[in-house]
């Protein structure tokens, strides 16, 4: 259509709602984009924790592992309890080289607990290595969404044990070299890690029930 002289040329309703519509849609695909990198931003800052949490709780349970000495200690009952035990899928022992900078009144050794508990890996330690009546137990919460444990002893041969002391002596050969654990982290999947054992402990404990 020509435009009339003396009239300036425009245009049309139908146009402008055509060009209105191009607008919104160039401007919907805009906005889903910087949502979509913001999300993706917190998804990677979410995994990045995760993967720090992880890797915080691995490095906590091989320093505690590779300190490990034999040295029993006694309930809230005043039962002995051994220096390292596994039982329920729950691992207790006493460590050595507890920093102590201020130079307070108590020993350098720790007694030291991990379990799993509503989906959570906790440490416990205690001040104390002889538990008192009323527990004095400090727990700390390393990871979460954590599911399948599995602890096992791993020794030279091809003997596995999943609890620890045994009712019987077992010949050197079947006593424990390090410590396999096993679970299921939630957003990140199956993680697996073998942890030395110090040289030396469980032939201690192997000599002391012998001569007991």
């Amino acid at each position: 259509m020509r435009a009339q002289p003396g009239r300036s040329a425009g245009f049309t309703l139908f146009e402008v709602l055509i060009a209105v519509s191009i607008f919104a849609v160039i401007g919907l695909i805009a906005m889903t984009g910087l949502i979509q990198v913001g999300r993706s931003g917190e998804q990677i800052a979410d995994a990045d924790r995760q993967l720090s949490a992880l890797q915080f709780a691995l490095a906590r349970i091989e320093k505690d592992l590779l300190q490990v000495v034999e040295r029993p200690v006694r309930d809230r009952y005043g039962d002995a309890q051994p220096g390292f035990s596994l039982k329920e899928q729950e691992l207790a022992f006493t460590r050595g080289g507890w920093s102590n900078l201020l130079d307070q009144p108590r020993s350098v050794l720790q007694r030291v607990s991990y379990r799993i508990e509503d989906g959570k890996l906790i440490r416990r330690f205690r001040p104390e290595l002889d538990q008192a009546y009323e527990d004095s137990g400090i727990d700390q919460v390393l990871l979460e969404g954590v599911d399948e444990v599995e602890w096992r002893l791993l020794t030279r041969g091809k003997t596995e044990h999943e609890r620890w002391p045994l009712d019987d002596a077992v010949p050197s050969d079947r006593l424990p070299v390090a410590l396999q654990l096993r679970f299921e982290l939630q957003g990140f999947g199956r993680v697996e890690r073998i942890f030395e054992l110090p040289l030396g402990v469980f032939e201690h404990e192997q000599e002391q029930r012998d001569d007991g």
